[in-house]
């Protein structure tokens, strides 16, 4: 059974708008008027930067994961695999936006055969794709940082400790 994530373009709208917006706000000064030297650099800088910015959201657009029995496919313009049982690397970490912590997104990373994945939670069931991943790191012996577990945790997913009992999160199942 193979399941599928993809991420929505509703949650690439507002990447593709500040893309766009940052594109336009940089090029039309540099078009229309005659700016000084330096004000030129710092606005071809950011024009490079809001173009990156919005091609890595292109590329999301279009990306897929393909999680099975027997491993993690990223198809798309750029392709990579990772077999389950080559999984050397697993981390889940979660940047805040606010500082009080209750804003923000999750972040996981692979890496294993040779190939790394950097996956981030405004993919749809992002929740599940974890799980997936989680088991695979579970079976491979990978050792957990502290702010994985944490996050593991918040998403409600069991964490055996060294000692062989399991830990609850909180949410979720």
């Amino acid at each position: 059974m193979t399941a599928v994530f993809t991420y929505p373009f509703k949650s690439l709208l507002g990447s593709y708008l500040r893309s766009f917006f940052g594109i336009v706000l940089t090029l039309v000064p540099l078009l229309l008027l005659n700016p000084i030297s330096v004000i030129v650099y710092m606005l071809v800088f950011l024009l490079c930067a809001f173009l990156a910015y919005g091609l890595r959201t292109v590329l999301r657009h279009f990306t897929r994961f393909e999680v099975s029995g027997t491993g993690i496919v990223m198809s798309g313009p750029v392709n990579r695999r990772i077999e389950w049982k080559e999984l050397e690397g697993f981390s889940l970490n979660y940047y805040s936006t606010r500082r009080d912590r209750e804003a923000g997104w999750m972040n996981l990373k692979l890496k294993g055969g040779g190939a790394r994945l950097s996956i981030d939670s405004t993919i749809d069931d992002f929740e599940e794709l974890v799980r997936h991943a989680f088991r695979a790191a579970v079976r491979n012996g990978i050792v957990l940082d502290a702010s994985t577990g944490m996050n593991l945790q918040a998403l409600g997913i069991t964490v055996p400790q060294s000692d062989g009992s399991l830990e609850y999160g909180t949410a979720g199942r």
